[in-house]
């Protein structure tokens, strides 16, 4: 945090701030007593689970289990640094940040990064208007007539046009006060030595329409051009500087960023036209990477909006490989991947020349998982017959399966392979487990199909347990610990076991210790049951969770928590079963009906029902 800045201006500004009049700039917020409530700006979900309390000046969202203040809220809304939320809300309540001096080296600094988006802004005005006014712009005006763009999409995404000048930018841009020197190390011309001493500049963009790109809040911060004739190359981005790194930016983020979230999922494409084309029919989710391979750091910026991302690349054999990579990288990072091939196109520009969005939408609805498809890519020109080529076909998707992080979908992933290839179930692990796991790079994975679950992360962080706490009992997973701090805020308030009840009744106890200890409050815990052992069992346990030190102040959150906890633990039991019910199918040889059922399984895990 910057030192010129105390935690008591800090606090002022954080006090006198009106967290509800925020929020509700971006959410619908709705009185529910005390606290407002909403849907979740961070996840898409259908029932409101976002409450702001006004008193503490506080958010949390029970689904996704996002919270914190003022601050934290437009940092994560707006992709924004602390320092930018800060002065944002001071702005708001009539504050100003103070001030200090400035390095020289940080003057120095400043002045060049504001001299840089100026240079920025400037370019593609000229590019923009070269494109909607000048004569010059008439080829680009008709390659853009050519794919069905028209005007109001033109000026939304700044889409320029370039004459074939050397130059012509270096021009406008002196009667700014800008030279050619500055041109150059904001990458819009090109210095050439002449061989006698002599330096020239040049454009670097000669001849081309013009895509500018946008950061998360519609400023330029580079451009990429295509030709309009067979010359080379085809395309010509931005080269990289100080201030603009490809692998950190995406194009088409200025929309896709509230887009993300609101519809739940990333669309990955792989040209501007084709972001273009889909947000032209209102699918605002649509991305691109920047003429280069993805990298972690854009998989990291789709992860910021939502863990789901469909890819959809071309369907050439280079689009298949670019999938295949993007998909490793996507998945390394915890998103979960789809992968859509288009029938009948190209890609999705093409695709929608001469389809709607409602048939987009439900091409999407077809999307594969990343595992599916490349199972299907792999076997497309011939499917394995021999042990030995059915061996190296799942050697070749381990490392993917591998990656994943959910140990249920590990495991219907194994199964489906051992469905698709005729293998049982045992071989097709024992073949995975012998990957050498060292060459992943998610290393933490050594049990690749345990079954340990954890509790939610605010339960987590929130509770402690006594040190020399041992649980004899083997249900040591998120379901139990849920219990724990169940019984233990009933006990601190036994008001609470009226709401337990409402949400989850009086039969989901792991244990039946717990369920006599929730059964007998408030009055009744020291009256022994009939079953002597039970008593001995139920006074153990009280005296652990007379030992969990918890925040009471947390507790509606944790009471949440808890009961989302228990039935996610209830919802992946029912795919238990339904686990069982495939092995059963197998068992009697019904090979089409066991995989109906893991489709289900998929289905339920695709759509968050675990």
């Amino acid at each position: 945090m910057d030192n010129r800045i105390s935690e008591d201006f800090i606090e002022e500004v954080r006090q006198r701030a009106d967290i509800v009049e925020v929020i509700s700039e971006y959410v619908v917020l709705k009185r529910a007593g005390k606290n407002y409530q909403g849907l979740c700006p961070f996840h898409s979900e259908k029932t409101p689970s976002f409450n702001v309390n006004p008193e503490r000046q506080m958010f949390y969202c029970f689904g996704c289990h996002t919270g914190g203040n003022v601050f934290s809220f437009l940092m994560k809304k707006n992709n924004l640094p602390f320092l930018e939320a800060l002065q944002e809300v001071a702005r708001r309540v009539g504050m100003e940040l103070p001030e200090r001096e400035l390095s020289p080296e940080e003057r120095k600094k400043e002045s060049m990064r504001l001299r840089w988006q100026e240079i920025h802004e400037l370019s593609a005005g000229y590019f923009q208007k070269m494109l909607e006014e000048r004569p010059e712009g008439e080829r680009g005006r008709r390659y853009f007539d050519g794919r069905n763009i028209d005007r109001d999409t033109m000026r939304k995404f700044r889409l320029g046009y370039t004459a074939d000048s050397w130059d012509g930018l270096i021009n406008e841009m002196a009667k700014h006060g800008i030279t050619p020197g500055e041109l150059s190390e904001a990458g819009l011309s090109v210095k050439k030595d002449n061989g006698d001493g002599r330096i020239s500049f040049y454009d670097r963009f000669r001849g081309r329409v013009i895509f500018p790109i946008l950061d998360v809040h519609g400023k330029p911060i580079g451009f990429g051009g295509r030709v309009l004739d067979d010359s080379l190359p085809k395309y010509l981005n931005s080269p990289e500087t100080q201030f603009f790194h490809k692998g950190r930016n995406l194009y088409g983020i200025q929309t896709a960023s509230r887009g993300i979230r609101e519809a739940g999922y990333s669309v990955l494409l792989e040209g501007y036209m084709d972001v273009i084309a889909v947000q032209k029919v209102g699918l605002f989710n649509a991305v691109a990477s920047l003429g280069t391979a993805l990298t972690r750091d854009q998989a990291r910026i789709l992860k910021r909006y939502s863990s789901r991302v469909i890819l959809c690349y071309d369907s050439d054999e280079a689009g298949v490989q670019a999938a295949f990579r993007a998909g490793e990288i996507l998945i390394n990072e915890g998103l979960n991947v789809q992968v859509l091939k288009l029938k009948g196109a190209k890609d999705p520009d093409e695709y929608l020349q001469g389809h709607s969005k409602e048939e987009f939408l439900q091409e999407l609805q077809k999307s594969l998982s990343y595992i599916e498809f490349k199972y299907e890519m792999l076997v497309a020109d011939a499917v394995p017959e021999t042990i030995t080529a059915k061996a190296e076909l799942i050697r070749r998707m381990a490392p993917d399966i591998l990656r994943i992080k959910s140990a249920a979908e590990r495991e219907g992933y194994a199964r489906f392979l051992s469905l698709e290839l005729g293998l049982t179930l045992e071989a097709v692990k024992e073949e995975i487990g012998g990957i050498d796991q060292k060459r992943l790079e998610n290393k933490g994975y050594q049990e690749i199909f345990s079954q340990k679950q954890d509790i939610s992360p605010h339960i987590s962080n929130t509770i402690s347990v006594a040190t020399n706490q041992f649980i004899e009992n083997t249900i040591a997973n998120g379901a139990y610990r849920a219990e724990q701090i169940l019984l233990r805020l009933v006990l601190n308030d036994p008001d609470v076991k009226n709401k337990v009840q409402e949400e989850l009744g009086n039969e989901f106890w792991c244990l039946e210790e717990h369920k006599y200890i929730f059964e007998a409050v408030p009055a009744n815990l020291n009256v022994p049951a009939a079953n002597e052992d039970l008593y001995a069992l139920v006074q153990k346990r009280l005296a652990e969770l007379y030992e969990l030190n918890i925040d009471i102040e947390k507790a509606e959150f944790l009471l949440k928590d808890c009961i989302n906890a228990i039935c996610e633990s209830q919802n992946k039991k029912q795919i238990q079963d339904l686990q069982v019910k495939m092995i059963h199918l197998e068992n009697y040889g019904d090979a089409a009906g066991a995989l109906a059922v893991l489709r289900e399984i998929q289905e339920r895990l695709k759509s968050g029902e675990k």
